[in-house]
């Protein structure tokens, strides 16, 4: 899972990097040059996108996201657990209306394409798709690690 981790993390930042030097070559065209690029606006856009959504998966693995957890650190062994694994489905059910909304989208944008890159608008819900999935997976890992843990003592099952 180390690999996936790793290319999420990739990702985000070849992104972001791309994303900064657009912004830089805008900047100093626009400004120093006068000879603005559309391209560059579109291209940072089009990698900050990339970049949010590669760094989220990577993120959710790391459980860097925001949470609300006032209820399950009132709560002890079986409840605790329970309430948890509840979470947990919720949180994979909306992951997966997601993901699958980012399919639709797709198919529906195929044909219209971005007004200087001019590029398929799928490519922008792409990174959506790409997010989503590794959102999902790194989600069913933890599921299956709060399932296997035991509620009282807090650590993995045996067997």
């Amino acid at each position: 899972m180390h690999w996936l981790v790793r290319f999420y993390d990739a990702g985000a930042l070849i992104s972001f990097a791309v994303m900064m030097g657009c912004v830089l070559l805008e900047v100093v065209t626009r400004n120093l040059l006068h000879i603005p690029t559309a391209w560059a606006e579109e291209l940072s856009r089009f990698m900050c996108v990339w970049a949010v959504f590669m760094g989220s998966a990577s993120a959710w693995y790391r459980g860097a996201h925001i949470v609300v957890n006032v209820l399950p650190r009132r709560l002890k062994n079986m409840p605790k657990k329970l309430v948890m694994i509840l979470i947990h489905l919720l949180s994979a059910a909306f992951l997966l209306c997601v993901w699958a909304g980012s399919i639709q989208i797709m198919i529906s944008q195929h044909a219209n394409t971005t007004s200087a890159l001019q590029i398929s608008i799928s490519w922008f819900y792409l990174a959506l798709f790409m997010g989503a999935t590794g959102m999902l997976v790194f989600h069913i890992q933890q599921m299956v690690r709060t399932i296997r843990t035991d509620a009282a003592t807090g650590f993995p099952l045996e067997g």
